[in-house]
């Protein structure tokens, strides 16, 4: 694998789990064909935007896919009741 792309997706992560808008460490960052996808799961669509804005600012003009998913939490439709 390629020193340049190993630094960048590292300078990514970092910034992704560094960055106040986004601060997670599970973003998985793949750059093929000159482009940067973004994989993994994130709680909201506001985080989702903002991983995408964080990679933006530190690459303007490069393609950014955002094949990020939020994730779907549903309230149980009944609370669990725990017995001893």
């Amino acid at each position: 694998m390629n020193s340049d792309y190993q630094y960048l997706v590292g300078e990514l992560q970092h910034a992704l789990a560094t960055d106040e808008r986004v601060n997670m460490l599970d973003i998985k960052v793949i750059v093929r064909s000159g482009k940067i996808h973004l994989i993994g799961q994130v709680a909201t669509e506001e985080r989702r935007r903002a991983v995408a804005e964080v990679v933006i600012e530190l690459l303007p003009g490069v393609e950014v896919r955002n094949e990020l998913t939020v994730l779907q939490v549903k309230t149980p439709p009944q609370a669990e009741i725990i017995h001893d």
